[in-house]
């Protein structure tokens, strides 16, 4: 008589182990919960404010690390661009030179508006400190 083969728990009706694995539940995502992209880092500057801070050295503290994120985002070519066309807004008519070049592509506009909204956070910043060095590619 051969030997019966007894079945363990973890094995089906046709003695394979392999597809019982316990079931992990996978995990909703929030609107709230970001990702580690989604958080901002800029090296040398705490992301958190300390709260012994001055209302104005507060506005000052958030200036400056606005500058910073808008100087790294012209400086990676990350400006913030969504990736899907129907989160976008349409665009204006194109302007071209006259070689036939685009002027007004969604890049350069956003570029621009990134240059103009850093320009008036660094004015605001030497109303606060009339010493402030402005970033190195700031024009």
């Amino acid at each position: 008589m051969p030997p019966t083969k007894i079945s363990s728990e973890n094995e089906d009706s046709n003695g394979s182990a392999e597809h019982l694995e316990p079931r992990r539940k996978r995990k909703r995502a929030s609107r709230w919960e970001g990702t580690e992209q989604d958080r901002s880092f800029i090296p040398g500057m705490p992301t958190t404010v300390p709260p012994n801070m001055s209302k104005e050295q507060e506005k000052a503290y958030l200036t400056q690390l606005r500058i910073e994120q808008i100087s790294r985002m012209l400086r990676t070519g990350d400006l913030g661009i969504s990736a899907n066309p129907d989160d976008r807004s349409p665009s204006p008519e194109p302007i071209y030179d006259s070689a036939g070049k685009r002027l007004n592509t969604r890049e350069v506009r956003q570029r621009n508006k990134l240059e103009s909204e850093r320009h008036q956070f660094v004015l605001e910043m030497f109303k606060f400190n009339p010493d402030y060095k402005p970033p190195p590619d700031y024009k």
